[in-house]
């Protein structure tokens, strides 16, 4: 990290350092729960989520998606660890919760580190340094130092990682969140270790786990202990090598995280080899290597293989050997350059970030909260400004006007002051670039500027006088009327809708309102999200598509079941029979021609709104939404008696959704019919 860098940083603790203290914020039972059961949080938390959205309790929204964010990481969900901090950040941002909404950027950025999706990740820690300038928090400013060290070393970048791990105890006293400090001594201790320096890392890791016993979290206490068996295995002490490792593994089974169950059977067979047992060595390595596999930890992965091959067993000839290790060091060397890549862009937006931190910047950032979205669309600092002495000026006036006028018709002839009288005003509205429109409680225009005009493909003296519902989409306008009745009762609402221009083109605007003084009318701002929803969704379906097949991956079983919701639903298991052999025989390339060809011939038997999923290497799931018996059954037969057009043999099973279960529960039925239909097969046979 640059000196200029800390500098700045620096600069910003001092200046806010009297005003950091330990503050509560809202806090969900579930979330500290999550900690221990999360597969019952995981059960518990969507029916809340859906009951305190009815309610319209946005507190208790942002806080339940905070708990499945926790639910979700440690189980090693990171899809849903991100997802469910983005929706904690809406509901924060509506329920007007700043520190909410700062723990669920917090949230969603290590869900994205975790995929390694840096950039997005990047960009919402320093939003929410942003808003903990404003909302001064220490431990919530130590979460997000802790973030960025845990990104500065999956970057390579240790030094930093310790330094960033540093700041964040720096923070906090002894008495201050013994979990928050437990994990910052967990990366300082990482980072030292990276650096050689055994004695600071083994002093380090006392004082973590010291920390760490005080909070019930056994993911932590597991976290801890793999760092315990790393530098174990530096120093050579078996003994503690396979303590820890096994203690990281019964941790990670007992929490059904696959991550923490393959990096504690990474630790026993590295220890097991060690001491010369192979064989134990090769057992565990291999499961390491599938949990990871499973996953997409591709990085992990990578390392456990390197392991397995270096065991040396001799069933490997020599000339392959040689190929697998050079195919291992050039996958390495990729891995290495994309790193430093992503680690030269992080420095950058670093710099960028912490420039913006700077107090001056700060107090405009502060100032231009509300607007940030319009502020970016702006061609000119000057242009920005003027649009917010646009709106001031319309404030002023509005209030002067409403003091002066008191007849049963004062609003309309406020309006008309405003609109035609003063010239100053609607000149400066005129001149504001961003879209700012002006309209009564009853959603009706009274004023726009020529950016809103030009959206929306009409003169500005057309839109005057119509409601605003004519060009919301009609499926959408019971929503704008809800709006209007927040922002009636609260002064104030926001929300994306979609709406229509005069070409019939459908656009997605952001929109947030503000009443005047007076609560006669209301002063609204929108932006154009459209191309920025459509990206997402596109890097949405993207993310949940198997890049060979095209067929959804895991991933997607989470959205199935959020649209399901309270459908039954049905889900057919497919596993390949023999295609092992297939590979080993005909090569890779065939047996992914196979997997292709499977993909299209299952997309047959399914219909909108259902799904073809590949869930493992040779296994497929058929996911069949608003389905019941007769339909289960009917696709179920025409699978086994089509099997003969299929391009690879295969084995069935089927289940319906029993009550409300959890989708994971209906595939484990659909499996467990498959494997006892293949068990009756072979009795049938012998």
């Amino acid at each position: 990290m640059k000196k200029a860098h800390w500098i700045a940083v620096w600069v910003l603790n001092l200046s806010i350092s009297a005003a950091l203290s330990a503050q509560s914020w809202p806090r969900h039972a579930l979330e500290t729960q999550a900690l221990i059961e999360p597969d019952t949080v995981l059960a518990q938390v969507m029916p809340a989520i859906a009951e305190a959205k009815a309610q319209g309790n946005l507190v208790d929204v942002a806080t339940l998606e905070l708990a499945r964010a926790n639910a979700c990481r440690v189980v090693a969900d990171w899809d849903c660890q991100r997802e469910a901090g983005l929706a904690a950040i809406g509901a924060a941002r509506q329920a007007e919760q700043p520190l909410l909404q700062v723990r669920g950027m917090i949230a969603a950025a290590r869900g994205g580190f975790a995929l390694r999706d840096y950039t997005p990740g990047e960009k919402l820690l320093g939003e929410a340094q942003l808003v903990l300038a404003k909302h001064p928090d220490s431990t919530l400013l130590a979460d997000v130092f802790l973030a960025y060290s845990s990104l500065s070393y999956t970057l390579g970048k240790h030094e930093s990682a310790g330094e960033y791990a540093q700041r964040g105890l720096d923070l906090l006293d002894i008495n201050s969140d013994p979990g928050m400090r437990a994990r910052l001594y967990r990366n300082l201790a990482r980072a030292e270790m990276q650096l050689d320096r055994r004695d600071a890392a083994r002093q380090t890791l006392i004082a973590g786990l010291s920390a760490a016993q005080q909070v019930k979290d056994p993911k932590l206490v597991a976290e801890m202990s793999l760092e315990r068996a790393r530098l174990a295995r530096i120093e050579g002490d078996l003994d503690v090598q396979r303590q820890e490792g096994q203690r990281v593994l019964d941790l990670g089974e007992s929490l059904k995280n696959s991550q923490l169950k393959g990096l504690g059977m990474e630790v026993l067979g590295l220890e097991a080899s060690a001491r010369g047992d192979l064989a134990s060595a090769r057992a565990n390595l291999e499961s390491a290597y599938h949990s990871f596999r499973e996953l997409g930890l591709m990085r992990d992965e990578q390392r456990v293989a390197r392991d397995l091959l270096d065991l040396g067993l001799g069933e490997i000839p020599e000339s392959t050997r040689a190929l697998i290790t050079r195919y291992l060091d050039i996958d390495r060397a990729v891995e290495e350059a994309d790193r430093a890549k992503a680690a030269d862009d992080y420095e950058s937006r670093i710099d960028y970030a912490e420039q913006e931190l700077e107090v001056t910047r700060l107090a405009n950032e502060a100032a231009m909260s509300r607007m940030r979205a319009e502020a970016a669309l702006q061609a000119t600092r000057l242009t920005s400004l003027l649009m917010l002495s646009a709106l001031a000026t319309v404030l002023v006036l509005a209030a002067l006007l409403i003091i002066s006028r008191r007849a049963n018709n004062k609003t309309a002839r406020l309006l008309e002051a405003i609109r035609s009288s003063d010239a100053r005003a609607s000149e400066l509205l005129r001149l504001t670039s961003g879209m700012v429109f002006l309209h009564d409680l009853e959603g009706k225009v009274q004023m726009v500027n020529p950016a809103t005009a030009r959206a929306l493909g009409w003169n500005a003296e057309q839109l005057v006088d119509r409601s605003i519902a004519e060009f919301i989409s009609e499926r959408e306008r019971p929503l704008f009327k809800a709006f209007l009745t927040q922002l009636a009762v609260k002064g104030k609402d926001e929300g994306v809708v979609g709406v229509l221009t005069a070409s019939g083109d459908m656009r997605r605007w952001r929109i947030s309102c503000r009443l005047s003084e007076s609560g006669l009318y209301a002063i609204g701002h929108a932006v154009d999200v459209t191309d920025e929803l459509r990206e997402r969704e596109a890097l949405r379906e993207e993310s949940h598509r198997d890049a060979l097949t095209g067929a959804y991956n895991r991933r997607y079983l989470d959205d199935f079941e959020a649209l399901a919701q309270e459908q039954a639903w049905g889900v057919v298991g497919i596993d390949l029979d023999h295609f092992k052999y297939v590979n080993d025989t005909q090569g890779h390339e065939a047996g992914d021609r196979i997997l292709v060809a499977l993909t299209r011939f299952l997309e047959s038997h399914v219909r909108e709104g259902d799904a073809v999923v590949r869930s493992g290497g040779d296994e497929f799931l058929l996911l069949l939404a608003r389905c019941d018996e007769l339909k289960l059954q009917r696709v179920f037969d025409r699978l086994c008696s089509e099997a003969h057009l299929s391009p690879c043999a295969y084995s069935v099973g089927r289940a319906l959704r029993i009550d409300h279960e959890a989708l994971t529960e209906t595939i484990a039925r659909a499996d467990a019919d498959m494997y006892a239909r293949r068990k009756q097969q072979r009795r049938s046979r012998a």
